[in-house]
C-alpha cells in the first residue's frame, strides 16, 4: 500500500510545455505583426513588451504566429524570441480519481492455497507492486520516458565533462607532451601559425579599447579597413545599435535587397533595390517620397502633398490680402554661403509679410507665394475683361 501511495505522489505531476513568441530584449514597446515574412509587407498588428502569441511554424527570419481573430501573421527574428512555456497537470490523477484514496489489500495468507505462510507477506507484496506498476503504466508511459531521458542526458553531461576535465595544476607534469611554444607582444591576442606554434594575430587589446588592424584605437572597436555583415543562416542582414537606456537603431538588409534604416525600434528610411528612397514610407514609389506625400518625381520636380483630405480650416484668399501681401514681398538677388559661385533670385524670410512667412521665419514655402500671385493676377485679368467690354 505504501508503495502505491509513493508512486503517485511521485508521477502525479507532469509538465507539458507549448512554444510561445515574445518581442526581444532590444524591442523597447513591441514589434510588428506583418502579413507576410516580408519586411515590407502589410503590418497587421503589434507585439507588446510582456506578451505572447503561440508559435506556429518558422520561415527563414521570420516566426509564424497565431493572431486572436485565428488568423496567422509573421514576427521578425531578429525582434522576437520562442519561448517554452511550462503548464503543470496532474496526469494520475485525471487519469484514475481517487485511486490513492481506495485502499487495496492484498489477500490475506490464509486464502492463498499451496503458499507457505511466512512467505505469504513478501507475495503479498509482489502482488500489489506488479498491480501498481501497471495501472501507472498505462498513464504515465510517455511523459516518464521524457522525465528519464532529461535526467539521463544531464548524468551524461555531467560524466563527460568530469572524464576529460583537465587535472589540477598540481598533478600535472612538468612538461606536456606537445605543448605549444608561444611568442607574442604585450596586448596581442595569439594566433597559432602551427599545430604548436603561436604568435601575433591583428587583434590588439589594450585592456580598454580593442582594434584590429591597428594599435591605436579610438573607441571600443576600431577596424582598419572594411567590415562585412554577412548572415548565411536567414534572409536578413543587419547592425542594431542600442543604448544603455535600450533606445535601439539598426541597419537592416533583406532578400527583397531593401535596406532599412530604423531608431527607437521602428523603420524610418527605407531605400528599395530600385534607388527610391522612402522617409516614413515603407515602399517608396518615387526616387524620394515623403510619409507626407510630398514627393520629387523621375524628372526631378518637386512636388507638394496637396490633398483636400491632409488638411482643414479651408478659407478663401481675398483679392485684398493677395494684393497687399504681393506688395509687400521685396525680390532680392543673392547667393548662399556656402555656394558663392552660384546667384539665385527669392525672397528674404525674415522680411516677407505673414500671409507667406514660415512660423519660425527661416524658410520659405514657394506654393504661398505662387497662391498669392494667382490670386492678384487673377483679379487684374478680371478687371482687364471689364474695360475691354466697356470699350466694344
Amino acid at each position: 500500500m505504501r508503495l502505491i501511495v509513493l508512486l503517485f505522489a511521485l508521477l502525479l505531476p507532469f509538465v507539458c510545455v507549448a512554444d510561445v513568441v515574445v518581442p526581444g530584449d532590444k524591442v523597447e514597446s513591441s514589434v510588428n505583426i506583418r502579413s507576410a515574412p516580408d519586411a515590407g509587407s502589410e503590418i497587421v498588428g503589434r507585439l507588446k513588451q510582456g506578451d505572447s502569441l503561440p508559435l506556429v511554424g518558422t520561415e527563414p527570419g521570420w516566426h509564424e504566429v497565431r493572431l486572436e481573430d485565428e488568423t496567422t501573421g509573421f514576427v521578425s527574428a531578429d525582434w522576437s524570441r520562442v519561448r517554452v512555456e511550462e503548464i503543470v497537470t496532474k496526469v494520475a490523477e485525471e487519469a484514475t480519481p481517487g485511486m490513492a484514496e481506495e485502499p487495496i489489500e492484498a489477500a490475506a495468507p490464509s486464502t492463498v492455497e499451496g503458499v507457505d505462510e511466512e512467505a505469504a507477506p513478501v507475495l503479498a507484496d509482489e502482488v500489489v507492486e506488479e498491480a501498481a506498476e501497471a495501472v501507472v503504466a498505462e498513464v504515465v508511459k510517455d511523459e516518464v520516458e521524457v522525465v528519464v531521458e532529461e535526467v539521463f542526458e544531464k548524468e551524461l553531461e555531467a560524466v563527460v565533462e568530469s572524464d576529460v576535465a583537465v587535472p589540477p595544476d598540481a598533478a600535472r607534469p612538468a612538461e606536456l607532451p606537445g605543448a605549444a611554444n608561444i611568442k607574442g607582444r604585450e596586448n596581442f591576442l595569439v594566433k597559432f601559425r602551427k599545430e604548436t606554434e603561436g604568435g601575433n594575430s591583428q587583434v590588439y587589446d589594450n585592456g580598454n579599447q580593442v582594434g584590429i588592424g591597428t594599435t591605436n584605437p579610438k573607441q571600443r572597436l576600431e577596424v582598419n579597413g572594411s567590415i562585412q555583415i554577412h548572415e548565411q543562416n536567414s534572409s536578413v542582414a543587419g547592425l542594431m545599435i542600442t543604448q544603455s537606456s535600450g533606445e535601439t537603431g539598426y541597419i537592416m538588409h533583406n532578400r527583397a535587397s531593401t535596406l532599412t534604416i530604423g531608431a527607437g525600434s521602428q523603420d524610418r528610411i527605407t531605400i528599395d533595390r530600385e534607388g527610391n528612397v522612402g522617409i516614413g514610407v515603407p515602399k517608396p514609389r518615387y526616387p524620394l517620397e515623403m510619409a507626407s506625400g510630398a514627393h520629387v518625381t523621375a524628372g526631378g520636380v518637386w512636388t507638394n502633398s496637396s490633398s483636400r483630405a491632409k488638411k482643414e480650416n479651408i478659407t478663401g484668399l481675398s483679392t485684398e490680402q493677395a494684393r497687399i501681401a504681393l506688395m509687400q514681398l521685396e525680390p532680392v538677388l543673392f547667393n548662399y554661403r556656402n555656394e558663392v559661385a552660384e546667384e539665385y533670385v527669392g525672397f528674404i524670410a525674415e522680411e516677407v509679410p505673414d500671409l507667406v512667412a514660415s512660423h519660425d521665419r527661416q524658410s520659405l514655402s514657394t506654393m504661398d507665394i505662387v497662391a498669392v500671385l494667382t490670386k492678384v493676377v487673377q483679379a487684374q485679368q478680371k478687371r482687364i475683361e471689364e474695360l475691354e467690354s466697356r470699350l466694344e
